[in-house]
């Protein structure tokens, strides 16, 4: 019980309370240097009054989990490669976030810009799990429980499957609430597979994760005081595929992401059949909970429905350990 209380309920409890006291102070600053968020004009009209709240808000939830990370780097390996990938990614949004709205240039980061520097990011955690640490690039299997290693194409697995989940978290923060919801339950999955493994580090830092996204939606649910931006959307892609890595359990992203992917998928079927048809749509409009909101749901609706069924995916993929 001792060792249950240090490794989990002492980080989730410290991340939560950093968030919610470093809250009102972040969002202040933010507010001083006018980051405020721009909504396309095209988009949802209900989505118009959120013209202007403070954007960048994933550091509110990256500030307790760099504090604990670092803490813990020290006696256990496996937190310093999430540490690399989600604030390497982190690093990247927070630029494209602070091109946007505190420079005001509108376009950020060109797509070709982020790609490159994701990859780099990818690429550096792969060269440091390989190089400095006894872990491995293999992934367990669910349900079989048997591992596959793609040898010399480890890296570009690894580089697509961080670059993919980067992008379903990022797609996903479209709703006051959501991607944090989503991705604390994604957070509890991994404190929970860390704790059946034994992997401490992981556990750690995943209930770091945990407790920091339960700060940060005090200030996030219905109505949001604060967006978390790219800042802390592609943070959150780094740390999923991050900690998965350090657990073998990328395999394992497709169903406690679930959300995700399919935020993911509705975007390219969106944009390709509108290429393909000349304008016509399959949703109403993409990513997919955009779709919903057309169709009448409340914000608070579609964040309540999305995280319970990550929860029963979760489930599922527990069953599969």
């Amino acid at each position: 019980m001792n060792d249950y209380i240090v490794r989990t309920l002492i980080p989730v409890c410290a991340s939560c309370l950093i968030a919610v006291l470093a809250g009102p102070k972040i969002i202040s600053i933010l507010k001083k240097l006018k980051a405020g968020q721009t909504e396309r004009e095209e988009g949802l009209e209900s989505h118009q009054k959120k013209t202007g709240t403070p954007t960048m808000g994933g550091i509110i939830f990256l500030l307790p989990f760099f504090i604990i990370g670092v803490i813990y780097a020290a006696f256990h390996k496996e937190v310093i490669p999430v540490l690399i990938l989600t604030f390497g990614f982190g690093v990247i949004g927070f630029i494209d976030d602070y091109i946007k709205v505190v420079k005001k240039h509108n376009l950020g980061l060109r797509a070709w810009q982020k790609f490159l520097g994701q990859l780099i990011v990818a690429i550096a955690f792969s060269l440091y799990v390989e190089n400095c640490t006894d872990m491995t690039l293999a992934m367990q299997v669910p349900f079989l429980g048997n591992t596959i290693d793609f040898g010399i194409f480890n890296i570009p697995v690894l580089c697509f499957i961080s670059l993919g989940t980067a992008n379903g978290t990022n797609f996903t923060d479209g709703v006051d609430g959501l991607c944090a919801s989503v991705t604390a339950v994604v957070a509890g999955f991994f404190v929970l597979a860390a704790m059946r493994y034994g992997s401490t580090g992981a556990e750690v830092m995943a209930a770091a994760m945990m407790g920091g996204l339960l700060g940060y939606l005090v200030y996030n649910v219905y109505p949001g005081k604060v967006m978390m931006g790219d800042t802390g959307s592609l943070a959150i892609g780094g740390f999923v595929a991050g900690i998965s890595y350090v657990m073998n359990m990328p395999l394992f992203i497709v169903i406690v992401g679930f959300i995700y992917l399919i935020e993911v998928i509705s975007v390219i079927m969106q944009v390709t059949y509108f290429k393909l048809t000349n304008g016509k749509r399959i949703f109403r409009m993409a990513p997919i909970h955009h779709h919903f909101e057309k169709g009448g749901w409340s914000e608070t609706k579609v964040v309540n429905v999305f995280t319970t069924v990550t929860v029963i995916m979760c489930l599922i993929a527990y069953a599969g350990l």
